[in-house]
This record gives C-alpha cells, sequence and structure tokens, in this order.
C-alpha cells in the first residue's frame, strides 16, 4: 500500500517514520514520473553542449558540432506544429542571412577580424534552431532538462578540480569563461522555473541558481536573474503602460546594483579589470560611431588594444550587431528579442504559464546583451527564441488548455484538437480531449 497523507488508515497521526516514508514516497513518484517526460536523445545531446574544447580533428568547438548533430537528428523527424504567421519571420531569418552574407562578401575584412564564414556558420545554425524548436522537432523539456543536468553537474566537477579553472576564484569549468558561466546558469535558472511545479520547488530552483551565480562572479548576469524573477512576478498583473514603466524601473534599477556589486567585498580588488573592459567600451564605441547604416561584415565585433597588443571581441551585444550587420540587422535581432521573447504590448490575461517564464528568461539576455559581446545569435539565445514562439503558437491555437491538470506538464504537453488549432500530428493514442 502506497502512503498519500499523513494520517493512518485508521485516522490517526502518522509517527515521524510514516511521515518520512510519505514524503520519500512522494518524492520517488514524482521523480519517476518526471523522468517518464523526459526523452533520451534530446537529454544527451543537449547535455553534452556543457563541454567547448575543440573538436580532435575538426578546427569547429565541441559543443558546435553537437548542435550541428541536433539539427540533423531535427530535420529527420516531421514538425508537430505549423509555424502559421511566424513562417513570414522565418523566411524574412534566412532572408537576413543571405543579408549578412552579402555584407560580408562586399566589405574586405580587417586585419584582426574573426573568420566570417565560421561565424555564418554559427547564426545559420541558431536560426535552424529557432525555428526546429518552434516546430515542435525537439522535445523541448528533455533539451532544458539535459542542460540543466549538466550545468547542476559542471559545479561539483569544477571545485573537484576536475574541469578547467580559467578565473582563479570563479565558478568556470567546461564553460571556461565565467561571463558565459553567469549567461548559461541565469538563462537556464530561469528556464528551470517552467519545469517546477510547487512553490517550495521554484523557490528551491531561485535559490540553487542564485548561489550559483554568485560563485560565477558575473555581476552582470546575477542582476539579469534577479530582473528576469521580478518580471516574471509582475509583468502579468500590469497593463501594457505599465509593463513599459516596470522596464524602466529595472533599466534603471540596473545601475545601482551593478555598482552596489562592484562596491562589495566579492568584487571589490576588481579595479583594474574593471578598468580594462572601460577601455574596450571606448575602442568599441570609436568603432560603432565609425561604422556604416549596412555595418562592416561579420567577425568585425571586435578591437585592438595597444596596452596589452591583443584583440578583443566587444562587450556589448548591441553593438557587435551594429557593426556586423548594420542597422537592418541589429533592429532584426533585437525585435525578434523583444517582440517574441518579453512581448512587451501582449494581451497578459492570454499569457500561458510558459510565456510568464520565458519572459523572464527574455529581459535577462536584453540586460546580459548589454554588457556581453555573444547574447543575441547565440545557441541559449535560439533555444529562448524557439521555446517562445512554440509557446504563442499553443496558446493561439488552444487558449492555455495545455496548462490544466493531469497533462505533461505544460512544457510538451499535447493540445486538444480544434478547428483553429495547427498541429500536423495528431496527439498519442488516449490522450483526453481529443476534439475534431
Amino acid at each position: 500500500m502506497s502512503v498519500t497523507s499523513s494520517k493512518t488508515a485508521n485516522g490517526q497521526p502518522a509517527s515521524a517514520a510514516e511521515r518520512i516514508q510519505n514524503h520519500l514516497g512522494q518524492g520517488t513518484e514524482y521523480l519517476r514520473q518526471g523522468a517518464g517526460k523526459i526523452r533520451l536523445p534530446e537529454f544527451v545531446l543537449f547535455f553534452l553542449l556543457l563541454f567547448t574544447f575543440q573538436t580532435p580533428g575538426i578546427k569547429l568547438p565541441f559543443n558546435q558540432v553537437v548542435i550541428i548533430v541536433i539539427v540533423l537528428y531535427a530535420l529527420i523527424k516531421k514538425p508537430v506544429y505549423e509555424l502559421g504567421k511566424f513562417q513570414n519571420l522565418a523566411l524574412t531569418t534566412f532572408a537576413a542571412l543571405g543579408y549578412v552574407s552579402f555584407v560580408s562578401l562586399t566589405h574586405e575584412s580587417s586585419s584582426g577580424a574573426f573568420d566570417w564564414q565560421r561565424r555564418l556558420l554559427r547564426l545559420l545554425l541558431a536560426t535552424l534552431l529557432i525555428w526546429i524548436i518552434a516546430s515542435g522537432r525537439i522535445h523541448i523539456r528533455s533539451a532544458i532538462v539535459g542542460y540543466i543536468t549538466a550545468l547542476l553537474v559542471n559545479v561539483p566537477l569544477y571545485y573537484a578540480g576536475l574541469t578547467p579553472n580559467n578565473y582563479k576564484g570563479y565558478l568556470t569549468g567546461y564553460l571556461l569563461d565565467k561571463n558565459v558561466a553567469g549567461l548559461a546558469y541565469c538563462i537556464f535558472g530561469l528556464l528551470a522555473l517552467a519545469l517546477a511545479r510547487r512553490r517550495a520547488e521554484i523557490i528551491l530552483t531561485i535559490i540553487i541558481f542564485a548561489t550559483i551565480l554568485w560563485l560565477t562572479g558575473s555581476r552582470t548576469s546575477m542582476a539579469a536573474f534577479s530582473m528576469g524573477i521580478i518580471w516574471i512576478v509582475l509583468a502579468k498583473r500590469l497593463p501594457v503602460w505599465g509593463r513599459l514603466v516596470l522596464g524602466l524601473l529595472i533599466y534603471l534599477a540596473l545601475g545601482i546594483l551593478t555598482e552596489d556589486y562592484s562596491q562589495s567585498s566579492r568584487f571589490g580588488d576588481r579595479a583594474g579589470s574593471d578598468w580594462f573592459r572601460a577601455q574596450i567600451d571606448v575602442a568599441s564605441q570609436v568603432k560603432v560611431e565609425n561604422t556604416g547604416i549596412f555595418g562592416r561584415g561579420l567577425g568585425e565585433a571586435y578591437v585592438y588594444l595597444h596596452h596589452d597588443n591583443k584583440v578583443w571581441l566587444f562587450h556589448n551585444s548591441y553593438w557587435s550587431a551594429l557593426v556586423e550587420g548594420g542597422w537592418p540587422w541589429m533592429l532584426l535581432v533585437v525585435g525578434i528579442s523583444v517582440f517574441c521573447l518579453v512581448r512587451p504590448f501582449s494581451n497578459a490575461s492570454r499569457w500561458s504559464r510558459d510565456e510568464a517564464y520565458i519572459q523572464g528568461a527574455g529581459v535577462a539576455l536584453l540586460i546580459c546583451a548589454q554588457r556581453l559581446g555573444e547574447v543575441f545569435y547565440t545557441w541559449m539565445w535560439a533555444v529562448c527564441v524557439g521555446y517562445a514562439i512554440r509557446a504563442i503558437i499553443i496558446s493561439r491555437a488552444a487558449g492555455t488548455i495545455h496548462e490544466q491538470p493531469g497533462d505533461k506538464d505544460g512544457i510538451d504537453g499535447r493540445i486538444p484538437l480544434t478547428k483553429k488549432t495547427t498541429l500536423l500530428t495528431p496527439p498519442a493514442a488516449g490522450t483526453p480531449g481529443v476534439t475534431r
């Protein structure tokens, strides 16, 4: 007999041992049900995205090779959802790749520029990743859980001395860079909230990822994580004008938060690195101001500093997009980030639970992009955009019915078929509530 209550069969209060057994039984059942919602190929492939070392025999990072495998794996599967009105956006993103390719071809690369063809490959993979996730070719729950698991495993391995340690005193591990680590733990910490269902799980998730973010030492990511949570909690309760005010307040609060971080004991010894970053920003701004409307081409978002005779990437993703592809490219990537991820002008009463949490990740991405040069059109950004579009498609097709009890936690549940539903494939046999 399974123990399902804090009382015995005769109605008497359960003993401490029985209560412990009850909680253990519930925990085991919860884990069993959760494991049953995981598709192994996606879990393993996204777990492997943690590893960024150079692939032997191939001049590509290992995680980029994994993304190629993910895309090929997804393309052999049939889509679950039609893109509907997003079909035009899909065509626009591929056309934009043609545009930045043309800009790169017609502009002579500067001496320190990075290989624009390899850069184009990354952009192409990110674009494909958006639309295979949006169309349901990837089991998004398994993908998110896979990478979150890898991120959590990375922590003990780092402190056990089994991973690279490129920033003494700050958690990096297999992510190699503390700012990349901060971005990963920030964004997937917010996405992890979409997997939680109980309040205790949500609080525990916030505590775990906030602690890990502190260990990375990435001030921007810590602030972004905090602001993402604030948006998740408040935005759905506000009208459009209220969300715009909230966005303004978040922007103003960022300066205060980051300044407080810089003065804390943990970051008080980083005046030298802050000065160096400022020099990169000054040089980057000069390059931005001398860039034409259509940009300089892919791989040009860098500066050369005479202080150390080295080439450095921009520390601002908005500037990176502007220099590489000009105003058309920058407006496109920022527009997708704002109107697909955050959606400040949409009807909050129609937001599903998934949409609310994705918006928090979108806010965090926009914040991180201010201080990190590799945010837009990364695979992390692509996962968020694809997941967001997928959630919008589901909500438009069937409201928020996928959130009801008994489904697959919403995040990968099948929705009932209606006349307006854009499912391409029918639900599995035995799915309740199917109508035609």
